[in-house]
């Protein structure tokens, strides 16, 4: 079944600065960013982020010619299904036989 996607047009964001809005007692764990050697320069940030209930995986994404993006939000109760769900967002990405001609390298950590 397909998923919705908020998409942000002629936002401020800056790709290069953390996009997260992060509230009282949340922190990011892990953090990676990865790029597509692609026309429009194609780039994917994934964090993953504890809270006082639990832990959020979000996607950024978006590409270096525009100013749009698309951001996704998952949450987990406990910190291994959260860990799984980053874990497996990220192997589709990186994997180089992906049916998508967008292909990732990580770029930052």
């Amino acid at each position: 079944m397909a998923q919705a996607v908020q998409v942000e047009e002629n936002s401020d964001f800056q790709q290069i600065s953390l996009p997260l809005d992060l509230g009282s007692g949340e922190h990011v764990l892990q953090r990676i960013r990865l790029e597509a050697e692609s026309t429009f320069g194609a780039w994917y940030e994934l964090y993953l982020v504890v809270t006082p209930s639990g832990f959020l995986i979000e996607k950024h994404s978006g590409s270096s010619r525009g100013l749009s993006r698309q951001k996704e939000t998952w949450f987990r109760r406990n910190l291994p299904d959260a860990e799984r769900k980053y874990a497996q967002i990220l192997n589709s990405k990186l994997n180089q036989k992906r049916s998508s001609p967008r292909k990732y390298k990580v770029v930052e950590k």
